[in-house]
């Protein structure tokens, strides 16, 4: 099964902000520790994740597919998984 989540920044996109929400927060520096009222779609999203992986479904990869304002063409960053 193939899950896709089409944007977690909808309101900051349409307001021309890739990476910050309309509450100024930077979406990519708070998966770690989202808050729900503060930052409800990565929040919803990582308890979708959890619940999957609760149900037993195996989760074999998560790719996050957005601009940079650096980098160029295609590029893949990757995080290190403690094994």
């Amino acid at each position: 099964t193939v899950y896709v989540i089409p944007m977690l920044n909808p309101d900051g996109v349409i307001n021309g902000n890739y990476r910050c929400s309309l509450a100024g927060v930077d979406l990519n520096r708070v998966w770690v520790s989202p808050k729900k009222d503060l930052h409800p779609t990565v929040y919803h999203a990582k308890q979708l994740i959890r619940s999957l992986g609760r149900r037993g479904e195996e989760i074999v990869g998560v790719i996050d597919l957005h601009g940079h304002s650096k980098k160029f063409n295609t590029f893949m960053y990757g995080c290190s998984h403690p094994t």
